[in-house]
């Protein structure tokens, strides 16, 4: 008797591993966002012991990450079979990160941190398992995030000192830590909404339904880059659905068709100022459309001073997650100088190369590109799958330009990043390439 081609691919799937599997998006993508700590007394000062690694963190998020390990041990044959295609340097970075260890000021922090995101990819890789459909992670996030937005809703409604910020121009947050954070949630909500109408996805008229309310929950909001974040996500989607790049040459179409709308911007700025545009020439007239200054409300003072920390060891970095751990770490110059708190440098790029050098942002960069060729590939055989991991993609680029994200623990836009690598390796290099793959309901 002959082994099946496709042992993992059985009709026969206990409920409860599929169960399982939604609890892993669910929990780790969405709890993240909830206010776990003084919720009531409704203060956001929590936020910083939670960043920093609270116990509801580590009580939520062990036992995950062994449920991750068991699984992905009890699929180990189909486990390897991924990792062995995944993006070499997804692997790298955390390999990296992990090595900053030997020089790092906290090496219980750097290991910490680590260990999340060795933990992340176990998690990712029990997404790719084959008896999940292709669409099993968006249908499943999506719910999530809409949960969220109800219960948000509900809170607003009944408790409204709770749920609304009067502070800050009256923006709903509900459960979640901040008004821009609903509107993250919202703004995902919108994205995800919009790919499973395009892809008829449940009931036409239900989720025409749920993308007018992510709609509504994203303006009340008040959060005016999460309400376009969501409007050029949404529309990147679109575009990238149409057949329009394709073919053996798509990534040099698209890189000529970026140098070209970057060259055509230059000149007519140069045409109508005289000179080469400098940052406030580019940035004031978006930034005047979100309600913000040049200098991004203070950021650039920000980033300026986290230079000086980086010019001491711009090629190794100073170690993974060992620079902004409150009083008394290596940012308490940073402290003194601004006279509050900062958790991060509101920027990931500045942050990975402060934490991993640039040995780190190398591997970083080619994580990246390695990661649109792989977008390029699905789109040849699946383009509104590959369009919704595109509006991802570029939502998470765009985003850490004024917010850091990348491979900072379990923050939401850095899980969603190694989930979205690990199922484009998953779908392009093993999935597809065995027979009967699932495709639909799952």
């Amino acid at each position: 008797m002959h082994a099946s081609p496709r042992p993992y691919a059985a009709a026969i799937v206990p409920p409860w591993e599929k169960g399982l599997l939604a609890a892993f998006i669910v929990v780790s993508l969405a709890f993240p966002f909830i206010r776990t700590i003084d919720f009531l007394a409704n203060n956001t000062l929590a936020d910083a012991s939670f960043s920093e690694g609270s116990i509801w963190l580590q009580a939520v998020f062990g036992p995950l990450f062994l449920l991750a390990a068991i699984q992905a041990w009890h699929h180990g044959r189909w486990t390897f079979r991924v990792l062995r295609t995944a993006n070499p340097f997804l692997l790298a970075v955390i390999a990296w990160a992990a090595l900053t260890v030997l020089w790092s000021p906290y090496p219980e922090v750097t290991v910490k941190r680590s260990i999340q995101q060795m933990g992340l990819v176990l998690i990712g890789l029990s997404l790719t398992l084959p008896f999940v459909s292709h669409d099993f992670f968006a249908r499943v996030l999506h719910r999530a995030l809409i949960a969220l937005l109800i219960v948000s809703f509900i809170v607003v409604l009944l408790f409204p000192s709770v749920g609304i910020d009067r502070l800050r121009e009256g923006g709903w947050h509900g459960i979640l830590w901040h008004k821009n954070t609903l509107g993250v949630v919202a703004c995902f909500a919108t994205v995800l909404g919009v790919y499973r109408i395009a892809r008829n996805d449940g009931d036409r008229r239900g989720q025409l339904a749920l993308l007018v309310f992510a709609l509504f929950m994203l303006v009340m909001s008040r959060s005016s880059t999460a309400l376009l974040s969501g409007l050029l996500g949404s529309g990147f989607f679109l575009f990238l659905r149409k057949p329009y790049l394709g073919g053996r040459y798509a990534l040099p179409q698209i890189g000529l068709v970026l140098g070209i709308a970057v060259a055509l911007v230059l000149l007519l700025a140069f045409l109508a100022l005289g000179r080469l545009p400098g940052w406030d020439d580019l940035a004031a007239p978006l930034l005047s459309l979100l309600n913000k200054s040049p200098d991004l409300t203070g950021r650039t003072e920000l980033w300026v001073l986290v230079q000086q920390e980086i010019a001491r060891h711009p090629i190794q970095g100073i170690g993974y997650g060992a620079f902004w751990l409150n009083i008394g770490s290596p940012s308490q110059y940073v402290i003194d100088a601004l006279n509050w708190i900062p958790l991060q440098a509101h920027n990931g790029y500045i942050d990975l190369l402060n934490e991993l050098g640039w040995i780190g942002v190398c591997l970083f960069a080619a994580m990246l590109l390695w990661h649109l060729a792989s977008l390029i590939q699905l789109g040849r055989h699946d383009r509104d799958l590959a369009a919704l991991h595109g509006a991802f993609f570029l939502l998470i680029l765009v985003s850490n330009l004024s917010e850091s994200q990348f491979f900072s623990g379990v923050l939401f836009q850095n899980c969603l990043l190694i989930y979205s690598s690990l199922l484009l390796s998953a779908h392009n290099r093993v999935r597809d390439a065995m027979p009967g793959a699932p495709r639909g309901a799952g």
